[in-house]
């Protein structure tokens, strides 16, 4: 099971590349084969609580958006919630403001045969810049900061995107502690409440 969303991101859908003119290449590209990313998907099938450091090329919020897509696609009743900093960054994670948001390029992306077994609630280009639904009755919610967007839902998953400057970052993952199954905590480097967790597990072994 926890290569099967890897599987999917490499052979089946694509991602977006925003600097496709300047590298002369196609604007849509399979998801790389990183030697650490077998490692990557087996640890978040597994953990529920997670905490990735990366740096920009590392392609960890592709690789935790197709996690999240993925698991909504396969298993029905799933809410996903995705917070990052600024409404911006969170929408641009879902379905998007102008360029298509993460979720929306892979379920877009991906053969048409899928988009058929997985069909959306509504036409692609209406749904809400916010929230990708599927008639499975599966979610991925982008929210802004704040640990109040925790306290209704009762999502399958949280990702705390870039936390190191997720204002209020210990706060909101205090909040989906007692409510979410799974959370992910992804951010490059910065002083922190995350940058203590990780040195912190580090030092730890």
């Amino acid at each position: 099971m926890s290569t099967k969303p890897l599987l999917w991101l490499q052979h089946y859908t694509r991602t977006r590349d925003d600097h496709w003119k300047e590298k002369h290449t196609a604007p849509y590209a399979r998801f790389p084969d990183k030697p650490y990313f077998p490692r990557l998907f087996e640890l978040m099938a597994s953990e529920t609580h997670l905490f990735l450091p990366k740096s920009r090329e590392m392609m960890l919020s592709w690789a935790l958006i197709g996690y999240a897509v993925h698991l909504c696609q396969w298993t029905p009743n799933t809410q996903v919630i995705v917070q990052s900093e600024q409404e911006k960054k969170s929408v641009d994670l879902v379905v998007g403001r102008g360029k298509p948001g993460y979720a929306r390029v892979l379920w877009e992306q991906q053969d048409e045969f899928l988009k058929r077994l997985h069909p959306l609630t509504k036409d692609i280009g209406k749904m809400p810049e916010d929230l990708l639904s599927w008639e499975n009755n599966s979610t991925i919610q982008a929210v802004p900061s704040g640990p109040e967007q925790f306290r209704q839902p009762h999502p399958a998953l949280v990702i705390l995107d870039e936390a190191a400057f997720l204002t209020g970052a210990a706060a909101s993952y205090d909040a989906a502690l007692p409510v979410a199954s799974q959370i992910i905590v992804v951010s490059s480097a910065g002083p922190s409440w995350m940058g203590e967790i990780v040195s912190n597990i580090l030092n730890a072994h």
